[in-house]
């Protein structure tokens, strides 16, 4: 097992049917592939392709890689009905969530205020052209895929027995090292050292999206990166926690903000009709199963 840091916070890498040489250089040659996804994509980078986009006043011509996530993207929120939305890149920043994360670091004397609505159906995509014409008031955030995605690709590089994880979101192939299923402990988000429940995956992908690991104070109290598309502020939900289980862990990453924002009732639709489910915790400590999960122990 190996472990790394990119995207501000651990990946860990685990192979178990490669020897210690074997796993030691596919760790490696994914931690060079998360560091050239962020050194491309950051919006926290002056000179990563996104933040030339988030610069541009003309329209551009962007790289195959960004115009792939932006067709995945409009596909993401398209299935999401807006919930998702990567053009909160305003909105983030006005909640105070301007440069990467520490802690401490983003702590505040004034209140949060919301930007202009946006839309991602007002970004301008050319795709024969690869041609991006962003509206000046709209700003991308490729977070809330991105993590997901990179996970995917890097599992995708592994053998058929692998685990990638990066922040609560990984990629698990193959039944296990015990052929009996990888066990994936979800953590209570009030007490980092208690597990609430440990699930059995095989050939999955989980995502968990919470607000505890990144707020920060403003002067009307605490705000977390959770945006709702639709008020443009930190989303205020009966949740304080959300994991999806999906095929890949880029659906599972949208699967859990989208569920996040809109509150158990509707987060438990949205879970049970992805027909593979997740886990619920509400912001009173409750606990709710959804879908056919194979509880280890609860």
């Amino acid at each position: 097992m190996w472990t790394f840091h990119a995207m501000n916070t651990d990946v860990t890498i685990a192979a178990p049917t490669l020897d210690e040489p074997a796993e030691r250089e596919l760790a490696q040659e994914i931690a060079t592939m998360f560091a050239d996804t962020e050194r491309r994509f950051s919006r926290f980078r002056d000179d990563s392709e996104l933040s030339v986009l988030n610069r541009s006043t003309d329209p551009i011509t962007v790289s195959p890689e960004m115009m792939q996530l932006l067709c995945d993207a409009r596909r993401h929120v398209a299935m999401t009905s807006g919930v998702f939305d990567p053009t909160i890149g305003a909105a983030l920043r006005a909640a105070g969530y301007d440069r990467s994360f520490e802690r401490g670091a983003l702590d505040r004397a004034w209140a949060v205020t919301a930007p202009a609505q946006v839309s991602f159906a007002e970004l301008v995509v050319d795709v024969p052209s690869r041609r991006v014409h962003r509206p000046p008031h709209l700003h991308l955030d490729l977070g809330g895929f991105l993590k997901g995605r990179t996970v995917d690709r890097a599992a995708a590089l592994a053998p058929s027995l692998a685990m990638v994880e990066a922040g609560g979101d990984a990629a698990m192939r193959g039944a296990g090292p015990d052929a009996d299923g990888w066990l994936v402990d979800i953590e209570d988000p009030a007490d980092a050292g208690r597990v609430l429940v440990t699930l059995r995956l095989r050939d999955r992908a989980i995502a968990t999206s919470a607000p505890n690991r990144r707020r920060w104070r403003t002067g009307d109290g605490i705000a977390h990166h959770l945006i709702d598309p639709r008020t443009g502020t930190p989303a205020e939900s009966d949740l304080a926690q959300v994991t999806a289980i999906a095929s890949t862990a880029e659906r599972a990453d949208v699967l859990a903000k989208v569920a996040f924002v809109l509150g158990a009732a509707e987060a438990a639709r949205l879970l049970a009709g992805s027909g593979l489910g997740g886990v619920l915790v509400g912001r009173d400590g409750s606990i709710q199963l959804v879908g056919e999960l194979e509880v280890c122990d609860a």
